[in-house]
């Protein structure tokens, strides 16, 4: 083979490949379009005043008084440091300490030297050269140590944490109230409602509570009764009651208080004939009152009245189940306990989902 031929196993044959890289997935492409396009708004969006402030504090506090003075002059820009100008002309240069130099120059050296002097001063350097080598000036300023108070051992790294201010006590403890009071207010809330609710099922629960007592045969139940409704209440109850009824609900307003109701009724009997109001004045009503409602049926309403309405439907609900096998929530009327219990889901409204 002709020394001019190249030898076919070179490296010159071989085709070098293209450097392809790896082939991204979908989560590196969407991820870098993230970083991008977070990128490109973080440059083009406006910033805040605090952050403008924050960063021009930053950029200040990380230059020297120096270094801002050669920038304002490389940049044609003078500010005018009054500070710096009479340091300047104090003889100051940056990198160097204040005061006189040392380094001036040495006093004159007498021609007429002693021999011991000679090899004093060529054994070692002078005590006046000693002392002012030792006694240099520092260049960087003294550092601020605040004493942080006595500490025990082992303590003595550890940084003691201030005590706060009174300011922010009060500022600590404004905000445990409003908090306090954010959550009260939603209890609050939540409570109101569920007692609307209450207050609105209640009352059919009690129709049929009555109708059903009705057809069984009695005249009266303490389970009738409603505080925001006079008519559910037998006359000479009232009368009998200790207390009058507290009306738990805030729409006196617009139905009226049974205070209110009672207060009116009165004085329409006072502007009545004394004639009539005596005829129908006899004794036996008080009696008749007095002996249908006993001490016992008295203290059961006054106890009834004073329960919220959630309290006094549930009170009624149990009563339509195990008296009557009657669910509100299904609405109908079982047979018997054990029909009841095959069918009905349970007696809470949830389960009735």
């Amino acid at each position: 083979m002709a020394e001019d031929e190249d030898d076919y196993l070179s490296d010159k044959f071989l085709v070098e490949s293209a450097s392809l890289s790896r082939p991204k997935t979908y989560a590196e492409r969407r991820k870098e379009a993230q970083r991008q396009a977070q990128i490109k708004n973080e440059e083009n969006r406006l910033k805040s005043r605090r952050q403008r402030e924050q960063e021009s504090r930053e950029e200040g506090l990380s230059k020297s008084l120096f270094e801002r003075a050669k920038e304002e002059e490389e940049s044609g820009i003078s500010t005018g440091n009054k500070a710096l100008s009479m340091m300047m002309k104090m003889g100051f240069k940056p990198g160097q300490s204040l005061g006189i130099s040392k380094d001036v120059g040495s006093p004159p050296i007498p021609h007429e030297v002693d021999h011991d002097q000679s090899d004093e001063s060529s054994a070692g350097p002078s005590r006046t050269e000693t002392s002012h080598s030792a006694t240099q000036h520092k260049i960087e300023p003294i550092p601020i140590n605040e004493w942080m108070g006595k500490k025990g051992i082992g303590l003595g790294k550890r940084a003691r944490p201030p005590s706060p201010t009174s300011a922010e006590r009060v500022a600590k403890m404004a905000k445990m109230a409003e908090v306090t009071g954010q959550e009260t207010y939603r209890d609050r809330a939540r409570q109101e409602y569920e007692e609307r609710r209450a207050d609105g099922r209640l009352i059919p629960a009690q129709r049929t509570c009555e109708t059903l007592d009705e057809k069984s045969g009695k005249t009266f139940n303490v389970l009738w009764l409603n505080p925001q409704n006079p008519d559910t209440f037998p006359e000479g109850l009232i009368d009998a009651l200790a207390e009058p009824p507290i009306a738990l609900s805030k729409q006196d307003s617009d139905h009226g208080t049974i205070q209110s109701r009672l207060r009116a009724q009165m004085q329409a009997d006072a502007l009545r004939p004394l004639g009539s109001a005596l005829d129908e004045d006899e004794p036996g009503v008080s009696l008749t009152a007095k002996s249908i409602f006993t001490p016992e049926t008295i203290e059961e309403a006054t106890h009834f009245l004073r329960l919220g309405a959630q309290d006094r439907l549930r009170l009624v609900l149990a009563y339509l189940r195990d008296k009557y096998a009657y669910c509100f929530w299904c609405g109908t009327q079982y047979d018997d306990q054990d029909e009841m219990d095959e069918q009905c889901p349970g007696p809470e409204e949830d389960a009735h989902d």
